[in-house]
C-alpha cells in the first residue's frame, strides 16, 4: 500500500472557474411543429374534442358554484419537451390562466375560471386553423406548410379536464380509520392543496379560499394544521394535516402558517402536551373524505404520514468487543445519526460528539441507532474481512434521538410539522456544536409516495438541507418477507429471468429517498458469503427511480445479505447491549456512505460545496461487472445507482496516468461554462486522432417546486464534451463539428442522438441532479482541441433564480493502458496558459 500511496497525485481544482462562464451563443427557434401534419381531418376531430372538454370543465365549475378550478392538461407522449407546452398561446396569463403545478410526467395544472375556459374555447375556434397556410422557405425557395402556434399547441395536448373525486382519494373511510390508529402514524390526513396565484383572477382566488374555510367549518370538530416550516413559512407546495376531533368539540383550524421568518425555539425534552381526543367513527370520516374529495382546491388526499426504521434482519448477539479509542490530539469527521438514540456503551462513548433530542429515558429503542453508530465509528474494525473496502477514516457520531418507540410517536409529534421542526432544530444544533454537515437518515415512510412522485417528506428534508447547507444520506428502504426477491444471480440471463418472473411490484424506494439535495443509498451483498454474490443487489433493497425518473439511489454499499434460515448477513456492528451482532438492511448501507462523505468534508476543511461532496464519491464509484453487462445496464441503475464509492482517500487522488480536474461554482441565468483544452500529447497521434478515456461527473443543486410533483425539478444542468473538429465540404466550405463525444455512464448510446423526451425522462438521463458520463476512444477526430461545456435548461414556465445554480463538475482524463504521463502533461498545459490550479486538499486555504 505504501508504494501505491507514494505515486498518488492530488485531484486538481480550478480556483478561477468563473472565468470560464460566459453568455452562450444566440440560438434560433425553428417553426412550430404540426402534430397533425398531413391529417387535417384528424386535427378537426381533435380540435372539436378539446373544445368539448373545455366546455365540460367550465360547466362543471358553474354547477358547483366554484369561482375557481384547476384543469389538468395532459401532453401527448411525443410532445413532452418544453418547447411544446401550451403556455405561450393557449394557457397563458393574458388568457387568465396560471401554471400552478403538475402531477405525472407531461401533466400540468392550470388555474382557471369558468369565464376563462369559455374564452379559450372561442379563441381556439377562431385561431387554431384547420388547414395550415403555405409559405415560401427563403432558403430553398420552396413553398412549405407553416402552422400557427395555436394549432401547434392544441395538437400537442392529449386531454383537458378537472379532477374527479377518485383522482383525489383512493382509499375508503374504513381503511383511513385503520391507518389513523396505526402505530407509527403522525397526525391526520395529509391533504395537498393547489397553490393558487392571486395575481391571476385574484377575486376568484379569494372567493375559493373562503369557500374552503366554510366547507371545513361545516364538517365540524376539525383539527387542521399547515405542513409548513419552522424558519421558512412559505412552502413550495401547500399541504394540511387534517383530523376529526370528538363530536361537539369546537373547530381548531389553522390554514396558513404565519408570514415571514420565525425563529426556532428550543423544545424541552418530553412528550407533547396530550391532544384533544380524536373521533374514529367511520361515518364521520366518510363525510369528511367526501367533502374534501369534492373541493376544487384539493389536489390529493393521502393517509397519515408514517415514519419508522425499515424492517431489518438480525442474527443472535455475540460477545462484547473493545473498539479502538480516538486519539486525544486528533480531530475526526462527524456524522449525525438521526434515529431513536444510541446506547451509552464503554466501547462507543469515546466516539460520541454530542447528544440531543426530546426523548425521555425508556421511550425509545436503541438497537437501530446503536448499530448505525457502530458502523460510523468502527465499521472497519468490526468487519475486518472487507475493511479495505470501507472508509478508513473513523468518524465520531452525533446522537440525534428523534424517534421514540412506535407506540409513543403520536405523543411526541401531533402533526408532521412538529416532527420536521424538531428535526430542523436538531440538525441546526449538531452543526453549531460540532460542525456536522453530514447526517445519516435511515428512517422512511413506506406509504408516502408512488413511483415518480415527490413526497411532502422529501420536500421538507430538501428544504432543511438547502437552508442549512447540509447533506442527508438516506436509506432506500427494504422489502420485507414475501416481498423480497430471490438472491441475485451472477449470470445476466438468470438475473433478467428472475426480474421478469416477479413482474410489476410495489418495490420502489420509500420516502424521503427521492429527495433532491442529498444522497440515497441501496444495499449490495458484502464479500465472504456463500449464499449471496459479493457486490450484487441484496434481496431486500428497493429500486428507483426517484421523482420524475431521477436517478435514485445514487450509491450502494454493503448492507448485509438477507437472512434466510439463519445464515450470516456478513455485516457486523454493535447491539444496544454492546455485543456484536450481524444485521442487514439499507439502513446499514447508508452510514457506510455517510462516513465517506463526512471524511471528505473533514479532509477538505469543511469549506467545500455540498455539490462537490456529493460528486466526489459518485465519481469514484464502481459496479460489480455483472451490473455493467449491456442487457442489465439500464435496469441496474435502479438498484445500484452508480455503484459502491471508494474511500475518501481514493476520491481525492489520481495516479500518474490520469488527472481529475474540478470546476465548482455557481452558474447564473443566461450563462454557460465553456473550457477549451488540449488533449494530452501522449494520447494524440500525428494525424490528430485522440485516444484514451474520459469520465465526467456533474452534481448540482436543482430548483425544486413540490407543487409540480413528478416534474418538481424545474431547472437542470447538463455537460457536453466536443472535439473541435472541422470538415471540408465538396464546395470547400469548412464546417465545425459540434457533436458531443460523451455517453451516459450506464448507456452505450451516444449523447448526441435524438432521443425522445419520454426516453430521457424514464431512463434518468435527464432531470436528475447527479449525472455521470464517459467515453473511451481508440482514435477519434483530427484535432487535439476540445471543449467541455455546461449549460442549463428550464422547464416550461420556470426561471433560473437570481442566485444561480450551484454545481460541481469533475472531469478525469486517463490512459486505460496505464502508460501515458497524463497527469503531468495536462497539469503543465493548464498552468502554462496562466490558469489557477490547486491541489484539492489545499484549495480551501488558498481561495480567498
Amino acid at each position: 500500500m505504501a508504494e501505491r500511496d507514494s505515486i498518488q497525485r492530488p485531484v486538481q481544482v480550478f480556483l478561477d472557474t468563473r472565468r470560464f462562464i460566459h453568455p452562450p451563443a444566440p440560438g434560433t427557434r425553428g417553426p412550430s411543429r404540426d402534430f397533425f401534419q398531413g391529417d387535417n381531418e384528424g386535427f378537426r376531430r381533435h380540435k372539436a374534442k378539446m373544445r368539448e372538454q373545455l366546455r365540460a370543465s367550465s360547466l362543471r365549475l358553474r354547477e358547483q358554484h366554484s369561482a375557481l378550478g384547476f384543469v389538468l392538461v395532459q401532453m401527448r407522449e411525443d410532445a413532452l419537451a418544453k418547447s411544446y407546452r401550451p403556455i405561450d398561446k393557449l394557457f397563458c396569463e393574458r388568457n387568465r390562466f396560471a401554471l400552478v403545478g403538475g402531477r405525472g410526467i407531461g401533466e400540468m395544472f392550470f388555474q382557471a375560471t369558468p369565464d376563462a375556459l369559455d374564452a379559450l374555447d372561442t379563441l381556439i375556434a377562431e385561431r387554431a386553423e384547420d388547414v395550415p397556410q403555405e409559405r415560401e422557405n427563403p432558403r430553398t425557395g420552396e413553398f412549405e406548410e407553416r402552422v400557427s402556434g395555436y394549432r401547434s399547441e392544441l395538437g400537442a395536448i392529449a386531454s383537458i379536464g378537472l379532477l374527479e373525486a377518485p383522482d383525489r382519494l383512493d382509499f375508503s373511510a374504513s381503511e383511513a380509520v385503520e391507518a389513523l390508529e396505526k402505530e407509527g402514524a403522525i397526525g391526520g390526513y395529509l391533504v395537498e392543496l393547489f397553490r393558487p396565484d392571486p395575481a391571476v383572477s385574484g377575486d376568484a382566488v379569494r372567493a375559493q379560499m373562503e369557500a374552503l374555510k366554510n366547507r371545513l367549518a361545516s364538517v365540524g370538530s376539525l383539527f387542521v394544521r399547515p405542513v409548513a416550516g419552522l424558519r421558512e413559512r412559505r412552502p413550495t407546495g401547500l399541504a394540511l394535516s387534517i383530523d376529526l376531533l370528538s363530536a361537539g368539540t369546537p373547530n381548531d383550524i389553522v390554514l396558513l402558517a404565519p408570514d415571514g421568518s420565525t425563529e426556532a425555539t428550543e423544545r424541552p425534552a418530553g412528550r407533547a402536551v396530550a391532544s384533544a381526543p380524536r373521533d374514529r367513527s367511520i361515518r364521520r370520516h366518510q363525510l369528511l373524505l367526501e367533502q374534501l374529495a369534492e373541493e376544487p382546491l384539493v389536489r390529493r388526499i393521502a393517509l397519515p404520514m408514517e415514519i419508522a426504521p425499515a424492517p431489518a434482519d438480525a442474527s443472535e448477539s455475540g460477545v462484547a468487543i473493545d473498539l479502538p479509542a480516538p486519539l486525544a490530539d486528533r480531530d475526526y469527521p462527524v456524522v449525525g445519526v438521526i434515529d431513536g438514540g444510541v446506547s451509552a456503551l464503554d466501547a462507543l462513548d469515546p466516539w460520541c460528539a454530542g447528544v440531543a433530542g426530546p426523548l425521555l429515558p425508556g421511550d425509545s429503542d436503541h438497537e437501530h441507532g446503536t448499530f448505525i453508530a457502530g458502523l460510523v465509528a468502527a465499521g472497519s474494525a468490526l468487519n475486518p474481512g472487507f475493511a479495505d473496502r470501507l472508509e478508513r477514516e473513523p468518524c465520531r457520531y452525533f446522537d440525534l434521538a428523534i424517534m421514540p418507540r412506535k407506540s409513543l410517536l403520536g405523543q411526541y409529534y401531533g402533526t408532521p410539522d412538529e416532527f420536521f421542526d424538531q428535526l430542523e432544530e436538531l440538525v441546526t444544533h449538531a452543526k453549531v456544536e460540532a460542525g456536522t454537515r453530514i447526517f445519516n437518515f435511515s428512517l422512511g415512510s413506506p406509504n408516502a409516495r408512488t413511483r415518480h412522485s415527490y413526497s411532502t417528506f422529501a420536500a421538507r428534508l430538501d428544504e432543511i438541507a438547502r437552508l442549512h447547507d447540509v447533506i442527508f444520506v438516506v436509506s432506500a428502504g427494504n422489502l420485507d418477507g414475501a416481498e423480497r426477491r430471490p438472491e441475485w444471480p451472477a449470470e445476466t440471463d438468470k438475473a433478467l429471468e428472475m426480474l421478469a418472473q416477479r413482474g410489476a411490484r410495489n418495490d420502489g424506494i420509500t420516502a424521503p429517498a427521492e429527495h433532491m439535495f442529498g444522497l440515497s443509498v441501496g444495499a449490495v451483498n458484502p464479500p465472504g458469503l456463500t449464499a449471496a454474490v459479493d457486490g450484487l443487489p441484496t434481496a431486500y433493497t428497493r429500486r428507483g427511480p426517484g421523482a420524475g425518473g431521477a436517478r435514485k439511489p445514487e450509491l450502494v454499499h454493503y448492507g448485509g445479505a438477507a437472512q434466510r434460515t439463519g445464515n450470516d448477513t456478513g455485516l457486523a456492528s454493535l447491539d444496544a447491549d454492546g455485543s456484536v451482532v450481524r444485521k442487514s438492511g439499507t439502513s446499514f448501507a447508508a452510514p457506510l456512505v455517510a462516513a465517506t462523505v463526512a471524511a471528505l468534508d473533514h479532509r477538505l476543511g469543511g469549506q467545500v460545496s455540498r455539490e462537490l461532496l456529493m460528486a466526489l464519491p459518485v465519481h469514484r464509484s464502481t459496479r460489480h461487472p455483472a451490473m455493467m453487462k449491456k442487457p442489465l445496464r439500464p435496469i441496474a441503475r435502479e438498484f445500484v445507482g452508480f455503484g459502491v464509492p471508494g474511500d475518501s482517500e481514493a476520491c481525492l487522488a489520481d495516479d500518474p496516468h490520469c488527472i481529475t480536474l474540478v470546476f465548482t461554482d455557481v452558474l447564473p441565468a443566461k450563462r454557460e461554462l465553456s473550457f477549451v483544452f488540449t488533449w494530452p500529447s501522449s494520447l494524440t497521434g500525428p494525424d490528430g486522432k485522440c485516444r484514451g478515456a474520459v469520465d465526467i461527473t456533474l452534481a448540482y443543486s436543482p430548483v425544486v417546486d413540490a407543487a409540480f410533483d413528478a416534474e418538481c425539478q424545474r431547472v437542470q444542468l447538463a455537460a457536453t464534451l466536443h472535439q473541435l473538429n472541422e470538415t471540408i465540404t465538396d464546395e470547400g466550405e469548412i464546417i465545425p463539428n459540434h457533436t458531443s463525444q460523451l455517453k451516459h455512464y450506464d448507456n452505450e448510446l451516444p449523447q448526441n442522438l435524438d432521443y425522445t423526451e419520454k426516453y430521457l425522462l424514464e431512463s434518468g438521463l435527464k432531470w436528475t441532479p447527479i449525472k455521470r458520463y464517459f467515453r473511451e476512444m481508440r482514435g477519434v477526430g483530427n484535432r487535439s482541441d476540445w471543449r467541455l461545456s455546461l449549460s442549463a435548461l428550464t422547464r416550461a414556465g420556470a426561471v433560473i433564480p437570481d442566485e444561480g445554480i450551484g454545481f460541481a463538475l469533475l472531469m478525469t482524463i486517463s490512459d486505460p493502458k496505464g502508460v501515458a504521463p497524463v497527469y503531468d502533461e495536462v497539469r503543465a498545459e493548464v498552468l502554462r496558459r496562466g490558469l489557477r490550479l490547486a491541489d484539492i486538499t489545499t484549495q480551501a486555504r488558498i481561495r480567498v
